[in-house]
């Protein structure tokens, strides 16, 4: 009944041919237009499960303090006070809106007001210098040294004025006389000594907390001064980022550098420009890999079938699988992330093989004398089972992904089953549609703009490739099933290490190449030069629930960081009261201390002074106006480092790491998140803190945890359908065979060249499974349908196979050349699966079928198959 559908469905599409087309085209046009809202979010968490314990704790975060990531304008030129002026120039243009914002607030008393001061600036602070902090800082600078100190430093001030009143001479004149004095002067001298000692260290405590002496974020030549924009995004990649990076580029334009200096050079460096980079090679890459991809599979479709009209008939299908893949995508997901961005070149590489094999028949048939409607209805009922199983295989390949928790691997999986499984659906009311328009409109045209007919041997076969393929094969079969120990041998040696440890742990291998010899990588080099160390409190950020928690969490993570058998990673938790002078309690024991000083250093004892000691006691003087620090008393600069939205002080902290500890090793970051992922406290209080390190590490371990899930799970079910439709035990254990020979020499290759799995590659895999299966079964079904005649079925099915594969390479092979060194990977592994694949399947399949079928092995298969063999043409 199933075949008789088709029939009259097909018999419909031969009648009505513009009515299906038109349909086809008018859904299609529909799906990309409702497609083109499609955002892509490049940000790294969009792979995580959204119900993982790192992606939920970072969103909490991300609620409580809005982004944080960084955009650094760095100008560069020979001049120190023309890179001044324009920054200057920069940060009055960026924080005039912000000035302007913040005053209608305040003068506001209701909500319709506030509305009317438009819409949160995507800035959240801009940080133009240090001298708001240096005047800070010389205002409080006595604060700032130790209780102890102070009191050695008044020790110190009572000896010297005890000393030259002659008070300590009387005294000890008395008991010892001038041996007394002797000691007495020493004692002074110490204590001197002790006062200048207590000084020079407050001013280099200062000095480590400001180090630009110009309060300018500037080299020490002048030649880089910079600032530094804080968003309000998480610097991932996200919209508002672009925009950000956009609307600073622009402003810098209208600005004119060369204006200030004609050498001058202005660049981009930070958390944003960095992510908007990786986020716009990908774009690019993606659109670059599928027009290519799409150019060379039409063009050698069109040499292959010698028709320029074929293109119609393999694009239609293709094109209306892959809208409906991203039609889906934007009803379900709205978005899609960094794996799926290039979904489009992978469906129309691989779903093109529908309509190469159903039109492949259809000029078969019509070579051989038949006629055009009986060709087309046979062609569909010929080729369903292949087909069949094609789709189901590349479904589940697919599909197998969807069962992850890892978005990166499920939503790829989604939308290319959806694609995959449209673009089959399509080809039966497509295909032959757009092979009777194309007849009916050749025959209104002058000869030399028609199709040649197709054309075949005696036997029905074409091409002399195919021919020699059937030669070799069938000749020299059990040459041919030597390479399987061969690869069994290099499985077995190689396989087991690699295997134990496959993951991609160097994320610099996986980023663009380029952005770091150029564009944003060039220039966060420079920023680095101007920034360093210096005023950076940067690290991870995390936040504590609450202000009281932070010592014990810093205490903590310190503790589980010594614990690290592989050593220490962090170098301080930098935290609100590493930039306040002590508790409350100690502030005020230091004031009164200092106002001790204060009234020693009365005008007569300042007068009794040398001009050099006078002026150097003047400048340690403390002023009366020295009171209580409180977090809000702190220079914006410092103090929002470590706010909240919502205005709480103190909860934010950074893990800040050492030098030479490398990022970009996965290792490392997992290590990261160990020490500082979920902080249990000693009272038991678990802390659930998120940071870059923990979104990065958990997904690493995602991959780890869902990648054996998902190519298991492939695996299993491409066999399961491989049985049912050979019908038999051994006809499935030929064409399973070369799945895994395949399957292994890919693996092989992986191992010997090092190639690692990431969250891009790694889903080459479980797709080679259903290309593994394809190709063999497509093999296999034709010598069941020819009733055993193995070399006959490689004649006839060798062209399409190859095409089939030419054109999936294709998909692929675009990214090889792609910047970005995921896609890159990608490319090659997928590649090299497919290349393995189709060699198995038109070399070692067929003399192994070749030597089954002398030992009689097959003779219930290729019965079995013909029960449903459906036609009564091959």
């Amino acid at each position: 009944m199933l075949l008789r559908m088709i029939g009259a469905l097909v018999d419909f599409s031969g009648r009505r041919p513009w009515l299906v087309i038109g349909m086809a085209i008018a859904a299609m046009t529909g799906l990309w237009g409702y497609a083109s809202q499609l955002e892509l979010r490049t940000e790294l968490r969009e792979l995580l499960p959204s119900d993982s314990p790192a992606f939920m704790a970072y969103e909490r975060q991300a609620s409580r303090v809005d982004g944080g990531a960084q955009l650094i304008v760095i100008a560069e030129s020979p001049e120190r006070g023309a890179n001044e002026r324009f920054i200057d120039a920069l940060s009055e243009q960026l924080e005039e809106p912000l000035r302007r914002r913040a005053a209608c607030l305040a003068a506001c008393a209701d909500d319709t007001c506030r509305a009317a001061c438009g819409p949160a600036s995507l800035i959240r602070y801009v940080e133009t210098g240090t001298k708001e902090v240096r005047r800070f800082f010389d205002e409080n600078k006595w604060l700032y040294a130790g209780v102890r100190e102070l009191e050695q430093a008044d020790e110190a001030i009572e000896l010297e004025i005890a000393l030259r009143s002659g008070l300590i001479d009387d005294l000890d004149a008395g008991e010892s006389g001038g041996a007394s004095g002797g000691q007495a002067a020493g004692a002074a001298a110490e204590k001197g000594t002790a006062l200048d000692e207590t000084w020079a260290e407050l001013e280099r405590r200062l000095k480590k907390i400001d180090e630009f002496p110009s309060g300018y974020f500037a080299t020490p030549d002048g030649r880089k001064v910079g600032i530094r924009i804080v968003s309000r995004s998480a610097g991932m990649g996200d919209r508002s980022a672009a925009q950000l990076l956009d609307d600073v580029t622009a402003l810098v334009g209208r600005l004119d550098p060369a204006k200030f200096h004609p050498a001058m050079q202005v660049g981009y460096a930070g958390d944003i420009p960095n992510a908007i980079a990786e986020q716009r090679s990908l774009v690019s890459e993606a659109v670059w890999a599928t027009v290519l991809a799409l150019v060379l599979i039409l063009g050698g479709v069109m040499i292959y079938y010698r028709s320029p009209w074929s293109l119609l008939v393999i694009f239609l299908p293709t094109a209306f699988g892959a809208s409906a893949g991203y039609a889906f995508a934007t009803a379900t997901y709205g978005y899609v992330n960094t794996v799926g961005a290039f979904l489009g070149a992978i469906i129309v590489g691989n779903g093109v093989n529908y309509p190469i094999v159903l039109l492949s028949r259809y000029r078969d048939f019509r070579a051989r004398g038949m006629a055009a409607d009986e060709a087309r209805r046979e062609a569909v009922v010929n080729a369903f089972r292949a087909e069949l199983v094609g789709a189901c295989v590349a479904a589940i390949a697919y599909g197998s992904l969807t069962i992850t928790h890892f978005r990166g691997f499920s939503q790829f999986g989604m939308i290319g089953f959806v694609g995959m499984l449209t673009v089959w659906a399509s080809i039966v009311p497509l295909v032959p549609a757009t092979l009777v328009a194309i007849e009916r409109i050749q025959a209104r045209l002058p000869r030399w703009l028609r199709d040649p007919p197709p054309r075949v041997s005696d036997e029905g076969t074409a091409g002399p490739g195919a021919r020699a393929l059937a030669r070799v094969t069938k000749r020299w079969p059990v040459v041919l099933l030597a390479v399987a120990p061969v690869v069994l041998i290099l499985a077995a040696w190689k396989l087991p290490a690699y295997v134990s440890d496959p993951w991609e742990y160097n994320f610099a291998r996986l980023g663009s190449k380029s952005s770091r010899e150029k564009g944003a990588g060039s220039w966060s080099r420079k920023a680095s030069e101007v920034f360093g160390g210096k005023m950076n409190v940067a690290g991870a950020m995390m936040l504590a629930d609450s202000p009281e928690q932070v010592p014990a969490i810093k205490a903590q993570i310190l503790a589980n960081d010594a614990k690290d058998p592989q050593g220490k990673l962090v170098a301080d938790v930098a935290t609100l009261a590493d930039a306040l002078p002590g508790t409350v309690e100690e502030q005020r024991q230091k004031i009164e201390i200092l106002g001790r000083i204060r009234d020693r250093l009365t005008p007569r004892v300042l007068k009794a002074l040398t001009p050099e000691e006078r002026e150097r006691a003047l400048l340690m003087k403390p002023p009366e106006t020295l009171r209580v620090i409180t977090p809000q008393d702190l220079p914006d600069l410092i103090r929002r480092r470590f706010e909240e939205n919502n205005g709480v002080v103190g909860t934010v902290f950074y893990v800040k790491y050492k030098n030479e500890v490398s990022f970009s090793n996965g290792k490392n970051l997992l290590r990261m998140a160990n020490t500082t992922g979920n902080v249990v406290l000693p009272d038991g209080t678990q802390v659930v803190t998120a940071s870059r390190p923990t979104v990065f590490a958990e997904m690493i371990r995602s991959m780890e945890r869902d990648g054996p899930l998902a190519t298991a799970v492939s695996f299993l079910a491409v066999t399961v359908v491989v049985v049912l439709a050979t019908g038999s035990l051994m006809g499935a254990f030929s064409v399973l065979s070369s799945l895994v020979l395949g399957v292994l020499a890919t693996a092989v290759a992986m191992a010997m060249l090092d190639v690692k799995i990431n969250f891009l590659n790694f889903i080459a895999l479980p797709i080679t499974f259903g290309i593994g299966a394809e190709y063999p079964f497509n093999v296999f079904d034709r010598a069941r349908l020819l009733g055993g005649d193995v070399a006959l079925a490689v004649k006839r099915s060798a062209g399409p196979v190859a095409l089939c594969s030419y054109t999936t390479v294709l998909g692929y092979g675009s990214l090889v050349f792609a910047d970005n060194q995921a896609l890159n990977s990608f490319g090659w592994v997928a590649v090299s699966g497919e290349i393995a694949c189709v060699a198995s399947a038109l070399l070692f399949l067929p003399a192994l079928l070749h030597v089954m079928n002398r030992s009689g092995s097959l003779t219930r298969a290729w019965k079995g198959g013909m029960l449903w063999r459906g036609s009564h043409h091959s």
